[in-house]
């Protein structure tokens, strides 16, 4: 059938006399229902207000979500679909019509006509409201631009779902009503077994409301309808010369707003200036990397298919929350942010976290039929969410990440060449940067990331990939060991719980126990055969002990601390808090084999003494730990959501031991000697961090991390494959501009299997601070 081309009238008529006898058999079980007294007589009056009545659902917006500078980063855009009225896709419409004319036409008579003979008279006029409704579809067809064929499919479609819809509830609803009447003691008879599935088989909500026929349609198209959706016509039921009834010109049809969520900054353009990048690396000018998914971590996305968990959530909310169902609950007592089919939904992040806040409520325009009278609530939309990221800096840093630039992957110079991740491997990683003042988290960068149209199209390739994981929020979702980077958090604890002085010194023998060299040993006793001890010519201070690193200082502050201090140390510091941010699932941190923290012992507490044994964390806990340090002691939980702020929280810390360890971590960075001060190239050492004007404190990790291995073929335990093995790479970094008196940024970094913590985290760290001042921060 051409656009243009008519819908047969023997379809609409076939559909019209279902109708009427849906129509009887609806009034037949009122009365049925009333019986029974399943239903109260409140009700019953409700369902009749009903029916008195036209409801038209106006669209609402869904929030906005903006960065911290007002940047939109996900919003509606316009959209518009056509929506039919069900009595008028089920044909019971144009009945009603012809029905209430004949009542009207032959009122003098009606009420001595048999059944029959009204029959007759509604069949006589019924043709003049078939002929509108069809030329209600052509009128459709020829303004959108859907053949006739589609419309008819469309709307079949609808009609037989809605059909299996109510059979499903209808059998539901029979089992209820029939264990209520056992309940009661009745018996069920064949006549209480027929009167009950006629109850049953009520109306369903689908059958009062409206329907998508043509979605997504052009503004072109949208407007064109919406000049005439509205207007009337006369139509001459009985012939010319007979009385006009006044109807509408497209009967039932609405054209809705039903924007589309669009995230404007999912792509950016990156320019990024190589010219400070490590010797191997380095070159003049800029590169332009196109950064795909930036912040879908955080924002999440959404989803079109309704769940069970969905309502339930929504009914808790209303429950829980007053001003929430006052402004939600029609005065008839429905939802206007109830979930109804083709709604959407957010998934993860803050789409999902803050439904709803972001979630509008729907506009209600209710007519009566009887006086034509019109009652309107208007649609509320959902409100705003403004959040810590500063996506520029987010899009900066994700850049700074692509393989293609050589920073995040495998190179020649990161030496102890891993068998799993062999020179030219892309390496994953996640970064966070935090303002240290306010707790707002700035970035959160996890790679490798993905785009809402891979989600769509082929979300295997992303949950399915065991190694690269891009589902995964590896600033806040998986566990790492946090290697050297906590041997400050270390000092500052031992010093507060006076397991050590400051005025004391600890020897690097090289390794802990005397006699057991194999055992808790130093790096540098491992690497080169000798000790830091010799290095410096005397026994090290605490922020010697950090600024060269030493195992052997830190692995005695465990020991001194034992399994309760070394405990107390890492919780002081956050580990084992949820953060709560809404941006997914958060690994809130473990102590202890098995996550048993009161399994800890003595030979646990000298590993966890620099960040080894069984403990792990996140990149995020690791620059909360930090800023807490950088605050003096002052804990501020980190937010994302502008406005969700918890209190700070005072720890009673050693200021001298903060003030000693800052001292460890600059020289860390800054002395010549210092475990994170520069990178050995063949063409000669480079100084890490390169950016002028600004002061960097800082610490190096290599974590040695627990293998990935699978089993191909299912079968186990053996045999296996290690996709994975070796150590973590971290690096925490602290900066302000020069002449300030204290950091006001820290930035972690945490590359998967990368080794070396100075050699592949520390290049990132400092394109990370160059980052920070091209967005204007340092």
């Amino acid at each position: 059938m051409a656009a243009g081309s008519m819908i047969p009238g023997r379809f609409i008529r076939r559909l019209s006399i279902v109708a009427v006898v849906a129509c009887a058999g609806g009034i037949a079980l009122t009365g049925q229902l009333w019986r029974l007294t399943i239903v109260e007589g409140d009700s019953l009056r409700a369902d009749a207000e009903r029916r008195l009545s036209r409801v038209v659902w106006l669209p609402t917006t869904r929030g906005r979500i903006l960065d911290r500078k007002g940047l939109v980063l996900a919003q509606d855009r316009p959209a518009y679909d056509l929506m039919i009225d069900y009595a008028v896709l089920s044909g019971e419409w144009a009945v009603k019509r012809a029905g209430r004319y004949a009542r009207r036409t032959h009122a003098a008579q009606w009420g001595k006509l048999s059944a029959s003979e009204r029959g007759d008279l509604i069949d006589r006029y019924l043709p003049a409201y078939t002929d509108q409704v069809e030329s209600m579809w052509t009128r459709i067809a020829m303004s959108t631009g859907v053949s006739g064929e589609q419309l008819i499919r469309r709307q079949n479609e609808v009609l037989e779902r809605i059909a299996r819809t109510q059979r499903v509830i209808s059998s539901v609803r029979k089992q209820q009503l029939l264990d209520a009447a056992l309940a009661r003691g009745e018996e069920i008879t064949t006549e209480v077994e027929k009167r009950v599935g006629q109850v049953a088989d009520q109306a369903i909500r689908e059958q009062r409301d409206q329907h998508v026929i043509v979605p997504r349609m052009s503004e072109a198209s949208a407007f064109e309808l919406m000049r005439i959706v509205d207007g009337t016509r006369e139509i001459y039921p009985g012939g010319r010369g007979s009385e006009p009834d006044e109807i509408e010109t497209l009967p039932g049809v609405s054209v809705v707003d039903a924007g589309a969520r669009d995230y404007p900054l999912e792509r950016i353009k990156v320019e990024v200036d190589l010219s400070s990048f490590p010797g191997p690396l380095k070159s003049e000018g800029v590169r332009t990397i196109d950064v795909d998914g930036v912040g879908i971590h955080l924002l999440g996305s959404m989803r079109d298919s309704l769940y069970k968990e969905d309502a339930e959530r929504r009914a808790d909310e209303l429950q829980a929350n007053a001003v929430m169902r006052a402004a939600a609950i029609t005065p008839g007592g429905t939802d206007r942010g109830e979930y109804r089919t083709g709604d959407a939904v957010g998934r993860g992040g803050i789409e999902e976290s803050h439904e709803s806040t972001l979630r509008g409520l729907r506009g209600v325009v209710t007519t009566r039929v009887d006086t034509n009278e019109r009652t309107t609530i208007a649609p509320s939309p959902g409100h705003d969410v403004s959040l810590a990221i500063d996506i520029a800096l987010q899009a900066r840093i994700q850049a700074i990440m692509d393989p293609s630039l050589g920073l995040a992957v495998a190179q020649p110079w990161h030496g102890d060449e891993n068998p799993t991740v062999p020179v030219g491997t892309p390496l994953n990683g996640a970064v966070v940067v935090l303002d240290i003042d306010t707790g707002d988290i700035l970035s959160m960068v996890s790679t490798p990331t993905y785009r809402r149209a891979e989600l769509r199209d082929d979300p295997g390739a992303i949950f399915q990939d065991q190694i690269d994981a891009a589902w995964l929020n590896r600033c806040i979702a998986r566990p790492y060991p946090p290697g050297s980077i906590v041997k400050a958090l270390v000092l500052v604890g031992a010093v507060t719980r006076g397991n050590f002085n400051l005025a004391q010194r600890i020897s690097c023998t090289g390794h802990l126990l005397a006699g057991k060299p194999d055992l808790y040993r130093c790096w540098i006793y491992k690497r080169y055969g000798t000790t830091h001890d010799a290095s410096l010519g005397h026994a090290l201070s605490g922020r010697e002990a950090l600024t060269v690193s030493c195992n052997i200082f830190f692995y005695t502050l465990g020991q001194r601390l034992g399994p309760d201090g070394i405990r107390w140390v890492y919780k002081a510091f956050g580990l084992g808090q949820p953060f709560n941010l809404g941006v997914g699932q958060e690994f809130t941190g473990f102590l202890g084999i098995n996550g048993d923290e009161s399994n800890i012992q003595i030979g646990d507490s000298i590993f966890m003494g620099m960040g080894q044994g069984p403990v792990a964390w996140t990149p995020l806990h690791a620059a909360h730990a930090y800023a807490t340090l950088a605050r003096s002691g002052i804990s501020i939980p980190p937010r994302i959501v502008l406005g969700e702020t918890a209190p700070p929280v005072e720890i009673d810390l050693n200021q001298s031991a903060i003030e000693e360890a800052l001292a460890g971590l600059d020289g860390s960075v800054n002395a010549t000697n210092g475990s994170g001060h520069s990178i050995a190239f063949e063409t000669g050492r480079e100084n890490i961090f390169d950016l002028p004007g600004i002061h960097v404190w800082g610490k190096t990790g290599t974590a040695e991390a627990p293998s990935i291995i699978v089993d191909p073929d299912g079968k186990g335990p053996e045999p296996s494959v290690t996709l994975r093995q070796g150590d973590h790479s971290w690096f925490v970094v602290m900066a302000c501009d020069d002449g300030e008196s204290r950091p006001r940024f820290v930035v972690a970094v945490l590359m998967e299997y990368a080794g070396s913590g100075g050699k592949v985290s520390g290049p990132i760290a400092n394109q990370v601070l160059h980052a920070l001042r091209a967005e204007g921060y340092l």
